[in-house]
């Protein structure tokens, strides 16, 4: 191990990370001799993916860089549209900390899988589940501070409680599975339900809309499974390529509604 590169140290490839890597290749080679249609396993959970300079999985690495990038210029577009008095000017920047936040563990996980990467991909990737609820309800009672905050108070209960169970309790990836896709699905029923009652009023109501829908369209790769694409693009890492082009649409709805919101306050005082 005295000729390993410094990055794949750096990275944690250890002798039993290497001999595991190194044997799984082999098996794969294996299978794939004696029969080319062969089933291909998955090994320690994960589908056999080809390391770029060790990096494990490089295409959902890639796609997480991409779509934390979009939140970064996303939300300086918008402080650059929108007044930093308008009412969701702090909402939509902390939903840009929340993403950053989560797509900068995601990248991390998929570099290198340890269990504490893995831990922290999963559980901020549901922080910004549970916040997006609360971005809706907030958004929905503008004039209900309390309201607000009591919402906010029990959404920072449960995914407390959340977090604890997955870390001290067990790391159980159905449970997760199903928790965070029930608070999506009650999420976007929310966001749907708000943009069709205001879409003729707001024909720009047809970018969230689009957001929601194709979010859900895309929730179906991390449903299904299927062996790596050229040993690298499997149904999780499109699942990150797909969302790529959702970030800016999301951030234009931000923008429009905002201003909306503001134009409609300068009416109200006038």
């Amino acid at each position: 191990m005295h000729e390993q590169p410094a990055y794949m140290s750096l990275l944690g490839w250890r002798c039993e990370e290497e001999c595991r890597y190194g044997c799984m290749w082999r098996t794969v080679e294996e299978i794939q001799l004696s029969d080319p249609r062969g089933e291909i396993p998955q090994f320690y959970g994960k589908w056999p993916f080809v390391r770029v300079l060790g990096i494990q999985e490089p295409a959902s690495v890639l796609f997480s860089i991409l779509n934390g990038l979009g939140h970064v210029v996303m939300i300086g577009v918008f402080r650059k549209r929108v007044p930093s008095h308008a009412k969701m000017y702090s909402v939509v920047h902390w939903l840009a900390a929340v993403s950053i936040n989560a797509w900068f563990w995601s990248a991390v996980f998929h570099a290198r899988d340890f269990s504490w990467t893995e831990k922290m991909d999963y559980f901020c990737a549901t922080s910004l589940v549970v916040f997006q609820l609360f971005m809706f309800f907030t958004r929905s009672r503008f004039n209900g501070f309390e309201e607000s905050a009591i919402f906010g108070t029990l959404l920072a209960v449960l995914f407390s409680t959340h977090v604890f169970y997955m870390a001290f309790v067990k790391f159980d990836y159905g449970y997760n599975m199903v928790a965070n896709v029930t608070v999506g699905q009650l999420n976007a029923f929310c966001w749907l339900g708000f943009a069709f009652t205001n879409v003729q009023q707001r024909r720009y109501m047809w970018k969230i809309i689009a957001t929601i829908l194709s979010i859900n369209c895309l929730l179906l790769l991390e449903l299904g499974d299927f062996p790596p694409i050229w040993w690298t693009f499997d149904a999780h890492s499109l699942w990150h390529a797909g969302t790529v082009p959702v970030v800016p649409l999301c951030y234009s709805f931000f923008i429009d509604e905002s201003l909306y919101l503001l134009r409609e306050a300068e009416d109200t005082a006038v």
